[in-house]
């Protein structure tokens, strides 16, 4: 089972939850998750502190979770289908469609439904600013987009993502098996499962 993956252009590459939460592997994954997750949340310098204690206690807890076979999965609670675009679209598609939405993040997809890049409002809005400007509104977002994406499977125990998002400081992370996009899990998701399912343990 691949409970992470690293998504791109040469397909998906497998990321078992040892090495999402063992050191040093996290400065790798902080690398990708940090700067093109799904509506990343800033926060304050303390309430960054007090996440990145919360994390340390989470590493130092994985190894007692309980096992259950009714474990809780992405797949039961991530948001399907999720709104995308292709390699080949616009900036300016992409823009119209941050303007009718609500989130800040668009996964890209190949024509088979792979998982292959992501774009930001932030990351266009930054290129379209430069001098002298090297993109337009008509050029392709393949030109620009992040083609290594972290995501979760299907079968991804929720409790791992919940400790993912409150180590990378994420609100939501894309599904995908086997590089093809199945879902997003968001905070609120996570937040909702919990209230719903009230014996499940994010950490012992």
């Amino acid at each position: 089972m691949a409970d992470f993956t690293i998504n791109g252009l040469n397909g998906p590459e497998r990321l078992p939850l040892k090495l999402v939460f063992n050191e040093p592997e996290v400065e790798r994954v902080t690398a990708i998750a940090g700067d093109h997750a799904v509506f990343k949340i800033g926060a304050p310098e303390e309430a960054e502190k007090q996440l990145r204690q919360q994390a340390e206690q989470a590493y130092r807890s994985v190894d007692e979770l309980p096992q259950s076979p009714a474990v809780l999965t992405a797949a039961a609670i991530m948001t399907s289908p999720v709104m995308t675009l292709a390699p080949d679209a616009t900036i300016a598609e992409a823009l119209a469609l941050f303007e009718q939405q609500s989130f800040r993040h668009i996964p890209i997809v190949s024509a088979d439904g792979r998982l292959i890049g992501i774009v930001s409002d932030r990351d266009l809005w930054r290129n379209l600013a430069t001098v002298p400007q090297s993109v337009s509104r008509d050029t392709p977002l393949q030109a620009l987009m992040s083609t290594r994406v972290l995501a979760a499977s299907s079968d991804t125990d929720v409790r791992h993502i919940a400790r993912l998002f409150v180590e990378q400081r994420i609100g939501a992370l894309p599904v995908a098996d086997d590089g093809a996009l199945k879902g997003i899990v968001t905070r609120s998701d996570v937040l909702a499962a919990v209230m719903r399912h009230y014996r499940l343990h994010l950490w012992t």
